[in-house]
């Protein structure tokens, strides 16, 4: 995958892997951005079962105290601690074996370096290489080729419950 890491995030990406899976917690990105003055360091972590309020706020003050030994950020920044959400990124190989048989939309640059995506069924990793199935037929994107993906949620498929007060 194209992924690539801002400085910051990546001299502290296996520090914040092990912690995360120490608490277990898998550590599904971390990011760095936003005004010079007031950078964010954004952390998503996820877990079986999906991440409450309470995770991230505990995994927020247990990372806090590791970065502050860390301290591998030389001025004020703040800290975010989230959970995936339920259009989770797709940043790993093995995210796309994990969910295959999910929506996704997989952001892709075909050979003549042109942007696509696609939404389909994902089908998993073979030979390197995610397979999605849109509309009846196969896509197959190589690893290098991938810019960025997400499982997709369809809303139009929720079961709203009427709430206009009418019976």
């Amino acid at each position: 995958m194209r992924r690539k890491l801002h400085p910051v995030a990546e001299a502290m990406e296996s520090e914040v892997r092990a912690m995360t899976a120490d608490y277990g917690y898998e550590l599904v990105t971390i990011t760095y951005g936003g005004p010079k003055r007031n950078p964010t360091l954004t952390i998503m972590i996820d877990k079986p079962g999906g991440v409450t309020a309470d995770d991230c706020a505990e995994m927020s003050r247990r990372l806090g105290l590791l970065l502050d030994v860390l301290d591998p950020i030389p001025t004020s920044y703040q800290l975010a601690v989230s959970s995936p959400g339920i259009e989770r990124p797709l940043v790993r190989m093995e995210d796309f074996e994990r969910f295959a048989g999910r929506q996704a939309s997989v952001r892709y640059y075909d050979e003549s370096e042109k942007a696509r995506t696609v939404v389909g069924e994902l089908v998993g990793v073979r030979d390197g290489r995610v397979a999605v199935l849109v509309e009846g037929a196969e896509v197959s994107i190589g690893e290098d080729r991938i810019d960025a993906a997400h499982l997709t949620f369809d809303w139009d498929q929720l079961d709203v419950e009427d709430h206009s007060g009418e019976s």
